[in-house]
């Protein structure tokens, strides 16, 4: 049989379990920062397991070639800028 005593000190042992269950959840939410890092770090690695599943279904001479591409993001972004810049010039020139 249960005292007043141990049923009250029950009731306060599980107040603060629930106290600090809130307050951890509270934390939580107002990390802000953390919680959007933790989304762009899951967003990166869904998205590089979704290249690497693409370029897997590649016929392997593309494949080599997108691989030497990921080697070399600058040099396929200049090129891709040139190729933007052409065809902005080569539009303006058809007016």
């Amino acid at each position: 049989m249960t005292t007043p005593e141990n049923e009250l000190r029950e009731d306060i042992e599980r107040t603060r379990r629930e106290l600090g269950e809130t307050v951890e959840a509270l934390t939580h939410k107002l990390d802000v920062p953390g919680r959007v890092k933790d989304k762009a770090h899951e967003t990166t690695v869904r998205l590089t397991e979704a290249t690497d599943h693409a370029v897997q279904a590649l016929p392997v001479p593309v494949a080599k070639q997108v691989e030497k591409a990921r080697r070399h993001p600058a040099t396929v972004g200049a090129i891709l800028a040139a190729l933007v810049a052409l065809l902005w010039i080569y539009s303006r020139r058809t007016r």
